[in-house]
């Protein structure tokens, strides 16, 4: 029983079921006590009413006939008046009683509203005992007038009894129904609650099973409720960005350690050369100059995962200032010339002018740099590269295109994931990088409220497009930049 009595209450279904109940009991027990004075006083008013009609017309034969008629009138009253009836005078005689005494079975109310007859003239009523007794009796004491002066009072009783019955009768009805009622509101109480709680149960072992590691599970009610369906909603699409996060967790740990493998292996295997036998001074320096390389190489790959790192930690720092990127973009332009010149690919710019854009140089130099260095590892000789830069839409449009070999549509998905290469085919270059530049590009555009994406087909070359908005293009950034002109005292 108290196992019973514990699992009620600790659970959500039970607690609601005994609410319902309470809740019932409560509306039922106000509605019976509503119910109940409505009733009793109209019951009250409609006796009330009866008795004053029947005294009325007692009284006034009473008060047109002469005082010995009077015993005759009582008397045929009587016979046809179920209740009881008493005459008394203004000195305490009884002068009429029919089967029963009035004021000995009323007490005192029957009394006082004796008295109360006798002295202001006007008819009073009482009750024996409470209206739904079986011996209630319910009285009027009515004046009797002579020459002016109250002579004797007439009082008429009724027995309720048939209306003790008929509250009886409601009593068991109205104990019936609403104890019909009660369990009802117990049984749907119980069953909206366990319909209610069958999404939560659902969701309860589904995140039991991604909590195991199976974080393909999926929450798949159907529940018409908009909660229950704006919960699973947001629920499934947290499993699934949960999913996401640790694949790629895994993928990049998988991915981080094959790039870091090779130039340590690289790097121990040299040193391992360097120590079987003794060196001249020119050979130590040379492999010292190519371990340099690989630890360059190796800090390059350190350094980039870092700016990752904080990029997906919300810690990339990014300064806020005026950026004039037309000329960022010619300068950056002129500092690959040479590069490019000597692979005998030729860079044609097209950049407009008056380019302004909030945000820090140093990352929007990088970015543009690295696609920069992508399109030429790609580019074959004596072919071109592209570096436009337009308005659209309150936003700079920068596209560096190249004539390389393209990229496959299944493969630009992905090509802002780390360490994401496509087709070594398309590179023919050495010196490949370890596959985030582009993954960074994408991380320090989006800091900026940019747009990146890329556009290309299979030998036709590829696209890389970057949207910044612009500095008066957003009022945001165009505040931004009146702040800092004030600041500075420019403005």
């Amino acid at each position: 029983m108290n196992k019973v009595r514990s699992n009620i209450f600790r659970t959500f279904r039970g607690r609601l079921a005994l609410l319902y109940i309470f809740l019932e009991l409560g509306i039922l027990l106000f509605a019976a006590v509503v119910l109940y004075t409505v009733l009793s006083n109209r019951v009250y008013y409609e006796l009330d009413e009866q008795l004053m009609a029947q005294a009325t017309t007692l009284a006034n034969e009473l008060e047109s006939s002469p005082f010995y008629f009077w015993s005759g009138h009582l008397g045929t009253f009587a016979d046809h008046y179920p209740g009881a009836i008493q005459l008394v005078a203004a000195n305490g005689r009884i002068l009429f009683r029919s089967d029963r005494s009035l004021i000995d079975k009323g007490g005192n109310d029957v009394s006082r509203a004796l008295g109360h007859a006798f002295r202001s003239g006007t008819p009073s009523f009482a009750s024996t005992e409470s209206l739904l007794n079986k011996a209630n009796v319910r009285v009027i004491a009515f004046p009797i007038h002579n020459a002016g002066r109250i002579i004797a009072t007439l009082m008429l009783g009724h027995n309720t009894a048939d209306i003790r019955a008929v509250f009886n009768l409601l009593y068991i009805v109205g104990g019936i129904l609403g104890l019909i009622s009660i369990i009802i509101s117990a049984a749907a109480g119980y069953y909206m609650a366990k319909r209610a709680l069958e999404p939560i149960h659902e969701i309860t072992n589904t995140a039991r099973g991604v909590a195991a590691g199976d974080l393909t599970r999926r929450l798949k009610s159907k529940s018409l409720d908009k909660e229950i369906h704006v919960l699973v909603r947001v629920l499934n699409k947290m499993f699934a960005d949960l999913e996401a996060s640790f694949l790629a967790q895994k993928r990049f740990t998988a991915d981080a350690s094959h790039e870091l493998r090779l130039p340590l292996t690289i790097l121990k295997g040299e040193i391992e050369v360097a120590l079987r036998h003794p060196r001249t001074e020119d050979e130590y320096q040379h492999i010292l100059r190519q371990q340099l390389g690989t630890i360059d190489r190796i800090q390059r790959i350190v350094n980039d995962l870092l700016t990752l790192a904080r990029a997906d930690a919300g810690q990339l720092e990014i300064v806020q200032s005026p950026v004039d990127l037309s000329l960022l973009l010619q300068e950056v332009g002129q500092q690959h010339l040479i590069l490019f010149d000597s692979q005998h690919v030729n860079l044609d710019m097209q950049i407009v002018e008056g380019l302004e854009i909030m945000g820090d140089a140093s990352q929007i130099e990088r970015t543009v740099m690295n696609l920069l260095s992508n399109a030429f590892k790609h580019a074959p000789e004596h072919s071109s590269i592209y570096l436009t830069a337009q308005t659209r839409d309150g936003s700079a449009i920068i596209c560096i295109r190249d004539e390389g070999p393209g990229i496959a549509e299944e493969q630009q998905q992905r090509l802002f994931d780390r360490f994401y290469r496509a087709d070594d085919a398309r590179c023919r270059k050495e010196g490949e990088g370890a596959g985030l530049g582009l993954a960074i590009c994408k991380r320090i555009v989006d800091a900026h409220d940019g747009e990146i994406r890329v556009d290309s087909q299979a030998g036709k070359g590829a696209s890389f497009y970057v949207r910044l908005p612009l500095s008066d293009g957003y009022p945001a950034h165009r505040k931004r930049l009146d702040d800092i002109l004030l600041d500075d005292g420019i403005v």
